[in-house]
């Protein structure tokens, strides 16, 4: 969710639909009313959300992220990060380089495998592949070889040069992610549906059982012995197997949320966690253990607050925050957890509401047990949902610019045609704030009608709102970085600029939050540096 729903005053609606006309036509001034400081109160990498990893010739690291939508280059000796390609083109599960050092990466989402050579350009190199996810070439380092694990479940041989249509050579495998070839020219992968690792044929498709017992294996390499080598996601080990005869050894165990890995010349695995998005270094003869880069927060592209906990949308955990000391907690996070990838979140007394734009669904979870007590799929890119008191939950669809209201699993149109809603606030009132982040206005819904009022324009791309204490609007203007105070005249002050927030805003600003505490302190999502700050009033 992207704002405190709680914290509101009697009347606080009808004071600013009174003063819409004045405010509509009004513009956040630059002059920052005297007195705020912003703070960070939990600070964070470059990196976010690890996927895909990669080696490059020269030793540094090739990073994807497919909710952060960021091919990135990290050098491990100076721990800096470069980004490669930027959201959405750079949106990706998983890479490879090819010999010529052209980078080719899949995007699951697009059904698309790309490819950016040395000089920087980008092309689309295999198309209608829907949930295309693992890639790797054989040892010869011609053939090129992806596997569909979302939306299909499918090995194909793809063309590099992008000339030929690709060759299908499986169906039906069971989800193979992360594979490599072995040396006697099969594949080996593992098959996330059935918690295996298997042989495959890269001419015939045929399929046979190297090893079992796996709780979801995430990634399988060769290192320089040609030893075998698997990840599970779930528990974080990983393993040594014998492909002969199936037995296996665990070398280390490591955080859960672990997905991929690449294993280096001297036989140390790298392993990437989405969730810590971090790199760790594992001496496969010993089995030690050392962190390159973490993140206590790995891309929080929304939050919400209780009156004593922040609530972090982590895009692959569930986090919480201490808003003195800035610690964080954690409920869940993926592969080891039901959670999906959550990237909007909303708090009431029982439920933890969290919707998934990646994925098209809302979660509730239980605060009590931190498990979904209720999901809702087939939604269409959805950025917020708020729990009403019966029960019911409004949605905010921006890509369609709707709001919905659902009711049980069954969505309706609530209020239609709004340009691009993403951040929601319940009043006290039963009525709705709504941000339009494309057309920077802060709308009013009326949820028995869906009647329509605009409260302010001239926000910039408003991703987020919330209400304080004394019944002033902070909405959180995400491309532009900044946090604007609407008050109930309709007079608008930008509290603070020059904020980290945005990291994603094609076609809209779809990351970046904010909260309001019981003292009036606003705190935000700084997405772009994974890290959370707090704007807070002084004595001056």
């Amino acid at each position: 969710m992207l704002t405190h729903r709680r914290v509101t005053t009697a009347g606080l609606i009808a004071s600013l639909a009174l003063t819409t006309a004045c405010a509509t036509g009004n513009r956040a001034t630059a002059d920052r009313p005297a007195g705020y400081r912003v703070e960070r109160l939990v600070d964070g990498t470059a990196l976010h959300t690890i996927n895909g990893l990669a080696l490059t010739p020269d030793g540094d690291f090739l990073t994807t992220g497919l909710a952060s939508e960021t091919l990135s280059r990290f050098d491990r000796e100076t721990g800096t990060t470069s980004g490669l390609v930027g959201p959405r083109e750079g949106r990706s599960d998983d890479l490879v380089v090819g010999p010529s050092g052209e980078i080719f990466w899949t995007d699951p989402l697009a059904g698309a495998v790309k490819g950016r050579a040395p000089d920087g350009r980008i092309r689309t190199v295999a198309r209608d592949l829907p949930g295309v996810n693992s890639i790797a070439f054989d040892r010869s380092r011609r053939h090129l070889y992806v596997g569909q694990t979302f939306f299909a479940d499918a090995l194909w041989e793809i063309d590099p040069q992008g000339a030929a249509g690709p060759r299908l050579v499986a169906r039906d495998l069971g989800s193979l992610n992360a594979f490599a070839f072995g040396p006697d020219g099969m594949i080996y992968g593992p098959l996330g549906k059935r918690g295996q690792v298997a042989r495959i044929d890269p001419r015939t498709g045929a399929a046979s059982t190297v090893a079992t017992g796996f709780r979801q294996p995430v990634s399988v390499r060769f290192d320089s012995r040609d030893r075998l080598h698997a990840l599970d996601g779930a528990t974080g080990q990983l393993i040594r197997i014998d492909p002969a005869t199936g037995a296996k050894n665990t070398v280390s165990t490591l955080p859960a949320a672990a997905d991929n890995m690449v294993i280096g010349p001297r036989d140390h695995a790298y392993v990437s966690n989405m969730a810590d998005s971090s790199i760790t270094d594992v001496d496969l003869d010993s089995g030690a253990a050392k962190t390159l880069t973490s993140s206590p927060l790995a891309f929080p592209q929304d939050i919400d607050f209780d009156g004593n906990t922040l609530f972090v949308a982590d895009s692959t955990a569930l986090r919480t925050v201490n808003p003195a000391t800035g610690e964080v907690g954690e409920i869940a996070r993926r592969l080891s957890s039901e959670l999906e990838f959550p990237s909007g979140i909303s708090v009431t007394t029982r439920h933890i509401v969290l919707t998934s734009e990646l994925i098209g669904t809302i979660q509730v979870i239980d605060r009590t047990t931190g498990h979904p007590v209720r999901e809702v799929h087939g939604l269409t890119t959805p950025s917020d949902a708020v729990e009403l008191p019966d029960g019911s939950l409004v949605v905010s669809e921006p890509s369609n610019g709707r709001i919905l209201h659902v009711v049980g699993d069954k969505p309706r149109p609530l209020a239609e045609n709004l340009g691009a809603p993403t951040g929601l606030a319940l009043t006290r009132q039963g009525r709705m704030l709504a941000t339009d982040t494309t057309g920077g206005r802060l709308l009013e819904i009326d949820l028995a009608t869906g009647g329509v009022t605009e409260i302010a324009g001239g926000l910039g791309a408003p991703r987020a709102v919330a209400v304080r204490p004394d019944g002033s609007v902070v909405v959180l203007d995400a491309a532009g970085g900044r946090a604007i105070s609407v008050d109930a005249r309709g007079e608008q002050h930008v509290l603070a600029d020059g904020l980290a927030t945005g990291h994603l805003t094609v076609p809209y600003a779809r990351s970046g939050g904010i909260a309001i505490g019981p003292d009036g302190t606003v705190y935000v999502a700084a997405d772009r540096d994974n890290a959370l700050d707090k704007i807070q009033k002084t004595d001056r």
